[in-house]
């Protein structure tokens, strides 16, 4: 008996020790801090793997920043904390090397980036929840590319190891995604038409 009671002590102990999001911050996106411009960044060369890197970054922090406010599912939450966190430091060392070596970066989401943004809080929690996860999936698949290329073939010494130092964290972060999306799936019930419609709305979002 005494030790049943240990265990249910155990339980509770745990239950109140989770985190659950602020019931008062949900769908509350001003609390979400925009990103402070730097002039410096609005000086320098063009460089497209930069440019690219910035706005990939950008993406995948921004929609997750929302997914923290807007969903209680704890896998979503996870998948988009862990995003916040990498990309932010990420950003923050691209900002580093482009101040550095004298490149331009953008500082601000294409239009095409922002209507995805605005879909992904236009929907209900369980689509929205699928809809980030497939995002989180392709933003990955797209940025491995994209990383693999610059590593290899950047013409800045910087940039190239830039792009190597964070390839393992992005193939980590597509992994993570992908099991998070098949929770997704089960969740929504999806048999396959619904990623075709995700990727016409996304497609739909470019200008």
């Amino acid at each position: 008996m005494k030790q049943y009671f240990y265990m249910v002590l155990a339980v509770l102990f745990l239950l109140s020790c989770r985190e659950t999001p602020d019931p008062s911050s949900q769908n509350n996106l001003k609390q979400i801090t925009p990103l402070s411009k730097d002039k410096a960044l609005e000086r320098g060369s063009a460089n497209d793997f930069a440019t690219q890197a910035a706005i990939g970054s950008m993406m995948e922090t921004e929609s997750s920043a929302h997914m923290i406010k807007l969903t209680e599912n704890p896998d979503i939450q996870n998948l988009a904390t862990i995003m916040v966190r990498d990309h932010s430091t990420a950003q923050h060392e691209l900002k580093e090397i482009a101040k550095a070596e004298k490149i331009s970066l953008p500082q601000d989401l294409p239009q095409a980036q922002k209507n995805i943004l605005a879909k992904l809080d236009s929907l209900k929690e369980d689509e929205r929840n699928f809809y980030y996860a497939r995002l989180m999936v392709s933003e990955h698949e797209k940025a491995i590319k994209l990383f693999s290329q610059a590593s290899s073939t950047a013409h800045n010494k910087k940039l190239i190891q830039f792009a190597a130092d964070k390839l393992p964290v992005l193939k980590h972060h597509l992994a993570e995604a992908n099991q998070v999306y098949k929770i997704m799936q089960k969740i929504i019930g999806d048999k396959g038409d619904y990623s075709i419609k995700i990727e016409q709305s996304q497609s739909k979002a470019k200008p």
